[in-house]
């Protein structure tokens, strides 16, 4: 019998995953350790990692995703140890983790399973370490936001136990699923996993039956665990907060019976309410942006079309000087504003028909209403056509800049990130790879030796006990460790003495990548080499945008001869689909099965092949050549192979 089972549930994690998986292995020492992955049927080859790297873990790869409990039930069953440890994948532990828990639970024998102190990538403590049940009072206080409000409070925050020390070990109610150490003898009295919580709460239920089954469960925090992603959904999410809360009421009709769970369930029901108006109200305040966008470049451009058609036309600039124009054409604005949204266009933004047909539709609506107008109302009937035809430039230009708006904001603007990194040489020189291939805005600030003490040479510019000073002295935002040099215990105290304002990341082992999160409510991050594709920047997916709609046009002007050749059906469908951008002119080769791994795209109607066929090509040959045609990307190339393929299919 193994001392101790480490299972891990993993789902597209796969660079978590892997430093994971090295830092439970360095922490084995003596233990007789077993360790199992289930993967839950991941796109980015976690498993074929998993395979390829680790060997002596027993791999379970689902051909669907199970879910949380059940995955974790899978390998449950086929542990034979003394002990479980349910642990996630964006997960690092201590050296002595593995060790210090289980000299704990051989000690306190009437302990049926315990959590570890948890923080998140800036070294912050993760309150979801140590947790009461969610009874109908303490829910309702998290849910007016007072449990964050008096957070030291054993009234308002008994969800979180923020009246118990962080720092010492207590009896609790509740563990997180991302460390669970669990003894053999709990698992046989209290059953499997709940299958019936697929995501969130599972971890809940299983404290409490572990309690139910007459074991204690205990918060010990003498050993410090970096969990990345912590509750890596974002909790200002409405799909967020229904699933949670949905999770609660599982487990309150499960437990608390008819006593508790009407108002419990009143709480659930109230709670989505209350944050489904927030986000409607929320939502639709940033929904007028582009309306608002679209109002001010209409009501521009038709009244620059009236400028233009009075001075050219009637050689008279003040020609229409005597009608009201501010406001009756704020009224065909509003109008043509309208004819988008009901035509769905601001749902989808890059939907060129929709876009069209709102136009269309508005401008229709203009004229009914014009031939309504009194005389002294009208203008011309030419400037409204005119005008509907140039719409479309604006239309476009407005799109581009709104697009370009939110991506600035997603990326958190243009700051240029000043990094440290803490590591031997060859691991410094590896990471400045990285940081120089990165589409991230990275700069190199200096390289800082991982041991204490004077004798370092001038490659860096000092020793690790100096880097806090160093950290304040070149402002630097983020420091990046090697664990190769660096114990994780280690890089734990830095990222807790550092700050929240300064981010701690990991350089993988033997990995071209960089790992980390900022914290518990952020994804985690990561920086890698496979990210240096020329087809990832925003301007060259512009570029190919303009020239599929260049193309478009192109085939609509010359649709006689197309309508003659022998692909004469299948011309409109590509061209509607190019216009309503479920589609791309030049695109991956489709038989590519690791399309994951490129920048996302349409799918190509035509592939970056011209004189060889494809059942000729091997998988890594078809891959090879995506994988040029993303890294390289050039839309002259595009121009090049879309005008010999399609003269080819006009043929």
């Amino acid at each position: 019998m193994h001392d101790i089972a480490v299972i891990i549930v993993n789902y597209n994690v796969k660079h978590f995953l892997a430093e994971c998986l090295r830092s439970v292995f360095a922490g084995r020492h003596e233990l007789n350790v077993e360790v199992f992955v289930v993967d839950n049927n991941s796109v980015d080859r976690s498993a074929e990692m998993v395979s390829d790297q680790f060997p002596q873990v027993r791999l379970i790869a689902n051909q669907y995703n199970a879910g949380f409990a059940a995955a974790n039930n899978q390998a449950i069953q086929l542990a034979d140890s003394k002990y479980v440890l349910l642990l996630n994948p964006d997960t690092i532990l201590e050296e002595e983790t593995l060790s210090k828990c289980f000299d704990f639970m051989e000690k306190k024998q009437d302990c049926g399973a315990l959590g570890v102190k948890m923080i998140d990538g800036s070294g912050k403590f993760l309150p979801e370490s140590k947790r009461g049940f969610p009874t109908p009072f303490r829910s309702l206080m998290r849910l007016l936001g007072l449990s964050r409000l008096f957070p030291g409070s054993k009234v308002f925050n008994g969800y979180n136990l923020g009246y118990l020390d962080e720092n010492e070990i207590n009896e609790v109610d509740v563990l997180c699923g991302a460390f669970m150490f669990i003894r053999r003898e709990a698992i046989e009295k209290t059953g499997l996993l709940d299958e019936a919580f697929f995501m969130y709460g599972e971890d809940i239920d299983y404290s409490y039956r572990i309690q139910q089954a007459g074991f204690k469960i205990i918060y010990f925090p003498e050993s410090t665990i970096i969990h990345f992603k912590g509750e890596s959904t974002k909790k200002s999410s409405l799909k967020y907060h229904k699933v949670f809360y949905m999770a609660m009421a599982i487990f309150a009709r499960k437990h608390f019976g008819r006593k508790f769970f009407n108002p419990f369930l009143w709480l659930i029901n109230a709670s989505i309410i209350f944050i489904g108006m927030f986000h409607f109200g929320r939502n639709k305040l940033a929904g007028l942006i582009l309306p608002l966008m679209d109002f001010s470049g209409f009501y521009f451009t038709i009244r620059l079309v009236e400028y233009l058609w009075a001075r050219y036309f009637f050689h008279n600039a003040d020609y229409y000087s005597e009608v009201p124009s501010a406001w009756i054409y704020s009224v065909y604005s509003l109008i043509w504003v309208s004819g988008l949204a009901m035509s769905g266009a601001y749902q989808n933004r890059s939907h060129f028909i929709r876009f069209a047909s709102g136009v269309l539709a508005g401008t229709m609506a203009i004229l009914v209403m014009y031939a309504l107008l009194d005389n002294s109302l009208r203008s011309s009937r030419a400037i409204i056509l005119i005008s509907t035809i140039f719409l479309f430039l604006p239309g476009f230009l407005i799109r581009l800049m709104y697009h370009l708006m939110q991506n600035g904001r997603k990326a958190g603007g243009d700051m240029v990130q000043r990094v440290l990194v803490v590591g031997k040489q060859e691991e410094v020189e590896r990471a400045k790879a990285i940081i120089a291939s990165s589409r991230e805005k990275l700069e190199f600030t200096g390289a800082i030796f991982p041991q204490k003490g004077s004798d370092f040479s001038t490659y860096y510019l000092q020793s690790i006990e100096k880097l806090d000073e160093m950290v304040r002295i070149n402002k630097v935002d983020q420091v990046f460790f090697s664990p190769e040099d660096v114990e994780i215990s280690e890089v734990m105290y830095w990222m807790t003495r550092l700050g929240n304002d300064v981010k701690a990341k990991i350089l993988t082992k033997d990995v071209l990548s960089i790992i980390g999160s900022h914290d518990r409510n952020a994804r985690g991050d990561l920086y890698t080499m496979e990210l240096r594709y020329r087809l990832s920047d925003n301007r060259q997916k512009i570029l190919k945008f303009l020239l599929d709609y260049l193309v478009n046009m192109s085939l609509l002007i010359i649709f006689p001869v197309w309508l003659l050749g022998k692909n004469r059906t299948s011309f409109p469908l590509w061209i509607i689909d190019v216009f309503a951008r479920n589609r791309t002119w030049m695109g991956y080769i489709k038989a590519d099965q690791d399309l994951y791994a490129l920048p996302g795209i349409p799918v190509g109607i035509l592939e970056p092949i011209v004189h060889e066929s494809i059942n000729r090509l091997s998988k890594e040959e078809i891959h090879r050549i995506n994988f040029m045609y993303a890294r390289d990307y050039s839309v002259l190339r595009d121009v090049e192979l879309i005008f010999i393929q399609i003269f080819k299919l006009l043929l």
